[in-house]
């Protein structure tokens, strides 16, 4: 159960959870709250879905579905994804006395957690910063388990990075560092910009590509900013994209400037590529980027932002070691066949409590 339908973090993780789980013999259904991306990923998978709405009123409508389904499909285990769902979660499970696995992909305040750390339900953390961000907020240990999200771009075959560049109009000799995400103040796109004034003065073949959705309301300081950093030849917008694998293997540097991020998806689908990562030393990115070995950690300041981006961009080789490391360390930690091994676990701990 998840209470967004858009296509972000938490919403791509139910996607990967559910047909993995469903291709290892699991039934699975998912409740979602309405048109967007997710249902309709869900259908062209032929995922058992179902879409209703979660606000106002809409929120016992989804808890007295919830309870008829878990009677009639004899369910074993609800996960809820975000915090709406999460009291939902926590009256079915009430009700029914079934388990009840929540997720926590963000930073959050929300009594609701601490109220679901009872009897056989968990708690799952994207990250060991979001673990002890939990903990301290009085929920006990022995109710929360780290899971990383994981990623199947490592299984994509590699993509002629030349076709991808002509169909973007960048040059070809050009080192493309990339930020992928929402592209927001949040996640750091004006400090990279004014990152890259910097950069660009070094290195003439540098070239920015900003992957996602501008974020309604932010189009004027992003315009303000690639004017004041006269950059507007050197960085380009794509706009939202399904494609990227391909546009990862077109990149030199994958670039993650936020102000905060409780795991960092984009950082681990970037390592995949083979690529390394300059991340802020922010919630659970060092967990993911480890400093001078798959990318740099820097402050969050243009300044220290440069001088990262501008040594990777200077030493081709040390650049193309970490990126070898990155996907090595992807194979190890954050692959979804270990995601979905850890949940499997978890399901049935739940379910035998």
């Amino acid at each position: 159960m998840c209470s967004s339908s858009a296509v972000s973090g938490a919403e791509r993780h139910v996607f990967a959870l559910s047909t993995n789980l469903r291709q290892r013999g699991h039934y699975v259904q998912v409740i979602t709250p309405g048109p967007g991306w997710l249902p309709t990923a869900l259908f062209e998978e032929e995922i058992p879905h179902h879409q209703i709405t979660m606000r106002g009123k809409g929120w016992l409508n989804t808890l007295g579905y919830t309870v008829k389904q878990i009677r009639r499909q004899k369910i074993d285990v609800v996960h809820t994804h975000l915090t709406r769902t999460a009291y939902i979660g926590h009256a079915a499970g009430l009700i029914t006395r079934v388990p009840i696995v929540t997720s926590v992909h963000i930073a959050n305040n929300d009594n609701i957690y601490r109220r679901l750390a009872r009897k056989h339900n968990r708690l799952i953390a994207v990250s060991d910063f979001v673990r002890g961000m939990l903990h301290g907020r009085g929920i006990p240990d022995r109710f929360i388990d780290t899971v990383y999200n994981g990623t199947d771009l490592l299984d994509v075959p590699h993509t002629d990075p030349r076709i991808t560049k002509d169909s973007l109009s960048i040059d070809q000799d050009k080192k493309v560092v990339s930020i992928i995400g929402r592209i927001c103040r949040e996640k750091g796109h004006v400090e990279m910009i004014r990152a890259m004034r910097e950069v660009t003065e070094q290195h003439q073949d540098a070239h920015l590509m900003f992957v996602g959705r501008v974020v309604p309301g932010f189009e004027k300081e992003l315009e303000s900013e690639l004017t004041n950093a006269k950059l507007h030849q050197r960085v380009t917008l794509t706009g939202e994209r399904q494609d990227i694998p391909a546009l990862l293997d077109a990149v030199s540097i994958s670039a993650m400037p936020s102000y905060i991020e409780t795991f960092g998806v984009a950082a681990v689908e970037a390592m995949a590529r083979s690529k390394p990562v300059v991340a802020s030393r922010v919630g659970g990115l060092p967990e993911v980027v480890k400093d001078g070995h798959t990318g740099i950690l820097v402050d969050l300041e243009p300044g220290d932002i440069a001088k990262a981006v501008s040594y990777l961009l200077t030493n081709d080789n040390e650049r193309e070691a970490m990126g070898v490391r990155a996907r090595k360390t992807v194979k190890e930690l954050f692959t979804t066949h270990r995601m979905v091994d850890r949940f499997e676990t978890i399901y049935a701990k739940a379910a035998r409590s």
